[in-house]
């Protein structure tokens, strides 16, 4: 049986190798917090773009109109839907800063009924979900939407969402790793069918729901002693819903 450990499809380039312009936006950008180097380097090897998206980027962290709360809800939502542990834990390793618990930042990657969201929330959390799905939002949502976003916010919200979208996608799919020094481990609750295999093999980084049997990640950056406990649990998944990358 293999384990589904993988390595870069295209390595992130070392900083000695950047362009100045993009060493002074990561210098700019330190306050926004670490674990941006391999998403610098991977956008280095394409200046033009790293540009142009960086400048996207900041309009929407640094100069958009929506409340950091209701950003950091959309953007955890969107990297849990699409699979990206990279976006998921960097934004949730600062979820507090935003107006976010622990709890509620975990309760993203859950479905929306198992977490008494209050109302607000729950439509932007819902609307996050009906863009991902279908490319659009349903009326009701829109509507309830609209009575607590201004018309400049429903919009930053719709790109917001397209925005993260595209980062997560091109990060899972190049396999960029985060900047921990440890494995990385994500998991599909999709593939999952509840066999317990990861949570008797590594009960510090896994746990089965009670309310479902789905597996959930304690921690998706665990420290390099648990390597091998992670590899042999996503090797004894029998849903292969564990990926593991080092």
């Amino acid at each position: 049986m293999n384990t589904p450990v993988t390595a870069p499809r295209i390595p992130p380039v070392p900083p000695a190798d950047w362009p100045p312009p993009l060493h002074a936006v990561l210098e700019a950008s330190k306050k926004d917090g670490p674990g941006r180097v391999n998403l610098f380097g991977t956008l280095a090897h394409h200046p033009a773009l790293a540009s142009a998206w960086l400048a996207l980027a900041k309009v929407l962290t640094h100069e958009g109109t929506l409340a950091v709360r209701d950003r950091e809800l959309a953007v955890l939502r969107t990297a849990h839907r699409l699979g990206s542990a990279f976006v998921w834990s960097r934004h949730a390793s600062q979820a507090t800063t935003a107006g976010l618990d622990a709890e509620e930042a975990r309760a993203t990657a859950e479905p929306l009924d198992a977490y008494a969201w209050g109302t607000g929330d729950l439509d932007l959390l819902r609307a996050t979900d009906a863009l991902l799905d279908h490319a659009d939002v349903p009326d009701d949502v829109w509507s309830a939407l609209s009575h607590r976003l201004r018309e400049q916010q429903l919009i930053e919200l719709l790109v917001l969402v397209g925005q993260c979208s595209m980062m997560c996608m091109t990060l899972r799919t190049l396999r960029t790793p985060s900047d921990a020094t440890g494995p990385q481990v994500s998991i599909s609750r999709e593939r999952c069918c509840s066999s317990g295999q990861c949570v008797a093999t590594a009960p510090d980084v896994f746990e089965q729901s009670d309310e479902d049997g789905l597996v959930t990640l304690l921690v998706d950056a665990p420290g390099p002693e648990l390597a091998a406990d992670l590899r042999l649990a996503a090797a004894l998944c029998p849903g292969g819903a564990i990926t593991v990358t080092e």
